[in-house]
């Protein structure tokens, strides 16, 4: 489960974590902080951890009120014309939300994206390394 804050924006396959095809995004990742407030700020490669890895309360930059403390993504289906991805918000290590993204692998266009910026950019992350694990890749 990734931080609900986390911007994603390069693979830091350096990074070092075991089993990173098992991480949350499919990948290690190194990326922006997206809290209110530290905008921006690049998390150093310990804080890094916590961004891809878990619950964002270890972070001294989470934000008291949130809508959830990590962000889940598992392929729901998939066919030869579209990628559906669950997203599952969680607060306290239950579901605090969940919706279907959907992605159109004819015209690489997500025809249901998340409104919030940085978890559609996860959910792109995390769609990118599932594919390439299948040896497809998709342009972001």
């Amino acid at each position: 489960m990734a931080c609900p804050f986390f911007i994603p924006i390069e693979r830091a396959n350096d990074l070092g974590f075991p089993h990173a095809a098992r991480l949350p995004l499919g990948a290690s990742w190194r990326g922006l902080c997206g809290a209110p407030g530290h905008e921006q700020m690049t998390p150093s490669p310990q804080e890094l951890e916590s961004c891809n890895l878990g619950y964002a309360n270890r972070c001294v930059r989470l934000p008291r009120d949130r809508a959830c403390d990590a962000v889940r993504f598992a392929v729901a289906k998939e066919s030869e014309l579209r990628i559906s991805l669950q997203l599952v918000l969680e607060t306290s290590h239950l579901p605090a939300g969940s919706c279907v993204l959907e992605y159109d692998r004819t015209t690489n266009i997500w025809i249901a994206a998340h409104p919030d910026r940085r978890i559609q950019r996860m959910a792109e992350c995390f769609l990118e390394s599932f594919l390439e694990k299948r040896g497809s890749a998709i342009p972001l």
